[in-house]
């Protein structure tokens, strides 16, 4: 009997975090700040203390978890409608380098040491400052990297150079299975995926982890990890 209460709180627990997750929406996700940082954490905790909670503990546990998101949902209503909440709340950007200069007092701010900075500029494939016209620390504790001029990458448009306009490729097969919607909005059929899987030799679908195609009858066939890799062009 002890099992099923705890198996059921658990389900209701899960649950109950996964509708909360849904109402508090992506950017919990994609672009944590420090209290949505801080929240998410406790709201995990207090989900998993609800998950083992019995008689009123439960109700407490629940009371307190949706206290826990809808003061998140609430905060983020209120940084979306006010930019001044947004940067008491979210804070703001801060200069890190700029032309040369390294802003110590930002460096305290941030609690960031200089090996640190300098690790995450390698990781964005800036190896000297030389290179670098600005660098900003962004609210939510990422780096952003402003080269200089002569130090970026070039582009198509620098070389006066016209190209193609790239289409984002639809998944036909996933892990063996056709995707028919995709198949369709891009103007295809299985007849004809099924043609092009065969002029690849290719006779089961089930070997196909992932098989991508845009308009014009490009594909792209992955087979399985183990199996012979084939990456052929139409």
């Amino acid at each position: 009997m002890e099992f099923i209460k705890i198996a059921l709180s658990s389900i209701f627990s899960v649950a109950a975090l996964f509708t909360i997750t849904k109402i508090i929406g992506a950017r919990q996700v994609s672009q944590l700040s420090m209290f949505d940082y801080i929240n998410g954490i406790s709201i995990g905790s207090v989900a998993a203390e609800l998950s083992v909670s019995q008689g009123k503990e439960f109700f407490f546990y629940l009371i307190s978890l949706l206290i826990f998101g809808l003061s998140t949902l609430l905060f983020s209503v209120i940084t979306d409608r006010s930019i001044r909440a947004r940067r008491i709340i979210a804070g703001k950007p801060d200069i890190l380098f700029e032309n040369g200069k390294i802003y110590d007092e930002n460096f305290k701010k941030a609690h960031l040491d200089l090996n640190e900075f300098l690790m995450q500029c390698r990781n964005q494939g800036f190896f000297t400052l030389e290179n670098v016209s600005l660098v900003m620390l962004e609210e939510n504790g990422n780096i952003s990297i402003l080269p200089k001029s002569d130090a970026r990458h070039a582009t198509p448009s620098d070389m006066k150079i016209e190209v193609e306009q790239e289409l984002l490729p639809a998944n036909v097969i996933l892990d063996g299975e056709i995707m028919d919607d995709n198949l369709k909005n891009i103007g295809y059929n299985r007849d004809w995926l099924w043609k092009e899987l065969s002029q690849k030799k290719i006779k089961n679908v089930s070997s196909v982890f992932l098989a991508t195609c845009v308009r014009g009858g490009k594909l792209n066939v992955y087979i399985r990890h183990g199996e012979k890799e084939q990456n052929t062009l139409m």
